[in-house]
């Protein structure tokens, strides 16, 4: 199994060495079916453990916690503690996850006084409580009018709809302008993994100005293994739609009504469409199949 590869940076953006993209996409798979399907919890081992030898290490810290509690589900020590290890050296690792019920058991374990050491050495990193809990609020307005654009509208009541949604991110871009301005870009580091996709959530709903800058914000802090690269992508190809250009990651669709009034949503154009799972896997993306949608002319 080829290996997976450190983070290394190159003109600022983190890419990943991965094996070939049959092997990426035999990982999708497995994670798409952890992720949607019940599962007992020897099965579900089993499915972490082969995604693991892939790359011999998950490139997701979510993958990583989860292999470490179905690990403790089953029985296997050995596994545990070396999840555990791994686990705690990420940069979005807060220590306090050892105090849930799931996870007690560590600390019944003669490894537990290395671990809790290395863990708030990692964990408390994350002190910035004011600037988690306004992330965490932004991001509750963000989505509670975006949540009902999935009911079927007619064209007047998305528009209404819309107009308050434009007004809550006004309020939202303005709050994380002035968080930035005192805590400093959201990293992991700084707030953990729940917190800065709540900082990246709002801001993906942000004006083009702020969209640019957030970008290479994002740049540096992936090419220091502290954020998110799918976000990244996410957010490149947001800042690209803006600008009239086409996307590289296939992320952004665009809502165009069709002859019957109703809302149709469409695949934004993709630049060298050919090479888009290439670039999809280096960000941590799934594969992705195109002709599953209509492409946006512009």
């Amino acid at each position: 199994m080829k290996k997976f590869c450190l983070i290394i940076a190159i003109n600022n953006l983190a890419l990943f060495l991965f094996a070939q993209t049959p092997e990426w996409e035999a990982y999708c798979k497995l994670r798409d079916i952890v992720g949607h399907e019940t599962l007992q919890a020897d099965s579900a081992f089993n499915l972490y453990y082969t995604m693991d030898s892939i790359y011999n290490g998950i490139p997701f810290f979510t993958d990583l916690y989860d292999y470490l509690e179905t690990s403790i589900a089953v029985g296997n020590q050995e596994k545990t503690k070396e999840l555990a290890f791994r686990l705690v050296q990420w940069k979005c690792w807060d220590n306090r996850f050892f105090d849930q019920q799931n996870l007690e058991i560590i600390k019944q374990t003669d490894y537990w006084p290395r671990l809790d050491s290395l863990s708030r050495n990692y964990g408390n990193k994350i002190i910035h409580t004011d600037y988690i809990k306004k992330l965490y609020s932004m991001k509750e307005r963000d989505q509670q009018y975006r949540g009902l654009l999935r009911n079927k509208l007619t064209k007047e009541e998305t528009d209404s709809l819309w107009a308050v949604i434009h007004h809550t991110d006004s309020v939202n871009l303005q709050q994380l302008k002035e968080l930035i301005e005192v805590y400093g870009f959201p990293t992991w580091e700084k707030v953990g993994y729940h917190f800065a996709f709540c900082a990246w959530l709002v801001a993906q709903h942000a004006d083009s100005i702020f969209i640019s800058q957030y970008v290479e914000y994002l740049r540096k802090a992936v090419a220091n293994n502290n954020a998110n690269p799918s976000n990244l992508a996410y957010m490149i190809d947001r800042d690209l739609m803006n600008k009239n250009l086409p996307q590289l990651y296939g992320t952004q669709f665009i809502g165009v009504y069709n002859d019957n009034n109703t809302l149709e949503n469409m695949l934004w154009p993709v630049e060298n469409m050919e090479r888009l799972n290439t670039r999809r896997e280096r960000m941590l993306l799934a594969p992705m199949d195109i002709t599953k949608f209509k492409i946006y002319d512009y």
